[in-house]
């Protein structure tokens, strides 16, 4: 995922802070879930939520063109 197909994405899911920060860090920065969680203040699971969305939002998506080219 690009970072602008990241804010495209956090902006359709209505993702806030610090799990739209902590997902970037994740899927962005190449961060683990752990070091996202410290660095934002979260807990590694409310991360790895965070991730699972934004990875499901992004694969929909891509799905959803494919059928249409």
């Amino acid at each position: 995922m690009t970072p602008a197909q990241f804010d495209v994405v956090a902006e359709l899911l209505g993702s806030r802070d610090p799990a739209r920060a902590a997902a970037r860090l994740v899927l962005i920065e190449g961060a683990t879930t752990t070091a996202a969680a410290e660095r934002c203040g979260l807990s590694s699971q409310s991360v790895s939520n965070a991730v699972a969305r934004f990875k499901t939002a992004d694969e929909k998506i891509i799905a959803a063109y494919k059928k249409t080219l």
